[in-house]
């Protein structure tokens, strides 16, 4: 790459935020915890620059800008972490870039099925498991609000479906604490300002409905199936479609 590409940007911005999380894992954050990323902010993004981006030229031009939004998108994260503690949220980091894994067996399916992702971040909050996955681009609050599992791919809801999975392989971890509620969202950059973008099981706006609950996740994974049931079936041809924005 001769400037830092977007998804590049976004593995910055993750890797700074583990690097800086990780001696406060298993504690409940203080201030003082987060001044100390603070501080470490501009040093600790320059490092993943250097790593993620090997010897790419960034004291100039789009990638200098590339830092400084980088930069910029950790501190106002952290800022926002700063204010919940002072709005005295209780908040455990419990873990980052989990890998979880589960093997799906099922009559339906053509053959055991594993499906495993990394976690960025799981989090106690307020006595609540949080489920949190990073974005470096906007994410709005209607993309996670799921009413119908069947429309979750027709809705093209990409990102709800990517948490939903997530909070599945979390549930049939060692760690899970079933006696919690079991939330599970996004953190998007370029909208902080709404802070943690939940999935929403609510049409109602004025109550949502933020708890994924077992049943939830039953229905969730009857999507699931079907989706590995068509992937395997030699009927149905992989195709690009014509629009593809990726």
């Amino acid at each position: 790459e001769e400037s830092v590409a977007v998804n590049t940007l976004g593995t910055i911005i993750h890797e700074a935020l583990e690097e800086l999380y990780e001696p406060f894992v298993g504690i409940y954050l203080a201030e003082h915890h987060i001044e100390t990323m603070l501080s470490k902010t501009e040093e600790v993004t320059l490092k993943q620059f250097k790593i993620v981006y090997k010897e790419g030229e960034i004291r100039k031009g789009k990638n200098l800008l590339a830092f400084e939004v980088a930069k910029r998108n950790i501190y106002n994260f952290l800022m926002s972490e700063k204010k919940a503690i002072q709005n005295n949220d209780a908040i455990k980091v419990m873990c980052l870039e989990a890998p979880l894994e589960v093997i799906i067996e099922h009559e339906d399916l053509p053959c055991p099925i594993k499906i495993a992702g990394k976690v960025d971040r799981i989090e106690e909050r307020n006595g609540s498991i949080r489920i949190i996955d990073y974005k470096s681009g906007m994410v709005k609050s209607s993309e996670l609000k799921v009413l119908n599992f069947a429309e979750l791919r027709e809705r093209e809801q990409y990102k709800a479906i990517q948490v939903l999975l997530y909070a599945f392989l979390y549930t049939k971890s060692k760690k899970y604490n079933s006696s919690k509620n079991l939330k599970g969202g996004i953190f998007s950059f370029k909208n902080l300002n709404q802070e943690f973008l939940a999935i929403n099981f609510s049409s109602n706006y004025r109550s949502p409905e933020t708890t994924i609950t077992p049943e939830k996740l039953d229905q969730f994974l009857e999507e699931i199936k079907g989706y590995i049931r068509e992937i395997y079936n030699p009927a149905i041809d992989f195709i690009e479609p014509a629009d593809l924005k990726y």
